[in-house]
């Protein structure tokens, strides 16, 4: 019974977070259209760096690699915490490596498994 509900929670955490991306992602192309104020820029902005971040962080749970993990998991954590810190030249190269890294890695993980069967 436990896990019919842990499958359910799954999966509807997964759809809330799809929704999330899904908006974000069209509030920005609106964006390209619609001359949006800076506060709303910067917000969907916060929204989208912050929701990459939460996936990271999910996703850092998966590996059995306990470098990996620590690796995914803080640049998940990194990419929230810039958010919400005054920006510069050497946090954005930071946070540029945090974007790549975990996209890099998974990428790299397949291969690696395709290579293996």
């Amino acid at each position: 019974m436990a896990a019919i509900k842990f499958h359910n929670m799954k999966r509807t955490v997964n759809t809330i977070f799809t929704i999330l991306i899904f908006a974000i992602l069209i509030a920005r192309i609106l964006g390209w259209f619609i001359n949006f104020d800076n506060d709303v820029d910067k917000t969907l902005n916060r929204a989208m760096f912050t929701l990459i971040g939460i996936a990271y962080i999910v996703m850092g749970f998966i590996w059995d690699n306990k470098l990996l993990q620590f690796v995914i998991l803080t640049c998940g954590v990194l990419l929230i915490v810039f958010n919400f810190l005054e920006s510069n030249i050497m946090l954005n190269i930071i946070g540029i490596v945090c974007i790549l890294t975990p996209m890099i890695i998974a990428r790299l993980d397949k291969k690696e498994k395709k290579e293996l069967v």
